[in-house]
C-alpha cells in the first residue's frame, strides 16, 4: 500500500474533451482539485464547463492552442499560440468571476525539452509573459527532469498514468516522496474513474501547491 501521508498533484491533459463536465463532478465529489493543461481551440468549444471547473476550484493551465509541436514552429509561432491560449484562459476566468491563481505552462510533447536553445528561447518567452513553476513539495525527479524542472518553467510529471497498468502496482507502492500525476482527458469517463479510484485506495492524498489554496476561489 502507498503511505496515507504520500502526496499527489494531479494533472489532467489536453482538455476538455467531451467528457470533461463527468470527470471534474466526479473530482469535486471526492474533494480532488486538479491543474487542467487545456488546449486554447477545446477551451472555445466547451467553455461552460470549463467555467464550471474554474468555479469548483480547479486551475485551467496552458497546453497551447492545437497541441502544435513546438519543435517544429518559429519563436513567434510559440508566443502566439501560448498567448492566444492566455487570452481564453482570462476571459474563461472573468466569466467565473474568479481570480486566476497562476500562469502554468506544459509543453504539448513531453520530451526534455529545456536542454534546447530553440526551446531556452521559448522558456524566456514563457518567463516574459509571466509564466512560473508552481512550488510542488517533496517531489523526486528523475535526474534528467530534475534538471529540467531548476531550468525550466514548464511543468513536468514524475507518474505518467500510461505506466499504471495493473502488472505495475508494486512499482508504484514502491515509490518514495509525492508525485505529479499525469492523466489525458481523451480516456472515456469510466478508466479514468477506475484510475483515479484505484490512486485513492492505495492511499495518494491530491493536493494543489500551497500558494493556490486560498486564490482558486470565486471572488
Amino acid at each position: 500500500m502507498l503511505a496515507v501521508d504520500r502526496a499527489a498533484y494531479l494533472t489532467i491533459d489536453e482538455g476538455p474533451a467531451e467528457e470533461f463536465m463527468q470527470k471534474v463532478d466526479y473530482l469535486n465529489a471526492r474533494g480532488v482539485h486538479a491543474i487542467w493543461f487545456c488546449l486554447g481551440e477545446a477551451l472555445e468549444r466547451f467553455s461552460d464547463a470549463a467555467v464550471h471547473a474554474i468555479r469548483s476550484g480547479h486551475i485551467i493551465g496552458n497546453r497551447s492552442y492545437d497541441h502544435v509541436d513546438f519543435s517544429s514552429i518559429s519563436w513567434d509561432d510559440a508566443r502566439g499560440q501560448v498567448e492566444r491560449t492566455d487570452q481564453v484562459i482570462n476571459g474563461l476566468y472573468v466569466k467565473a468571476e474568479a481570480v486566476r491563481p497562476a500562469k502554468v505552462f506544459r509543453f504539448p510533447y513531453s520530451e526534455d525539452e529545456s536542454r534546447h536553445e530553440h526551446f531556452a528561447g521559448i522558456q524566456r518567452m514563457l518567463g516574459q509573459l509571466g509564466y512560473e513553476q508552481p512550488s510542488f513539495d517533496h517531489i523526486q525527479y528523475e535526474e534528467q527532469d530534475e534538471a529540467s524542472m531548476k531550468r525550466g518553467l514548464h511543468v513536468s510529471c514524475t507518474l505518467d498514468t500510461f505506466d499504471l497498468g495493473a502488472e505495475s502496482h508494486s512499482q508504484v507502492e514502491g515509490r518514495v516522496g509525492n508525485e505529479i500525476i499525469r492523466i489525458h482527458d481523451w480516456i472515456a469517463f469510466e478508466p479514468f474513474k477506475s484510475l483515479l479510484d484505484r490512486l485513492l485506495t492505495q492511499g495518494m492524498t491530491f493536493t494543489v501547491p500551497k500558494e493556490w489554496s486560498q486564490t482558486s476561489t470565486v471572488v
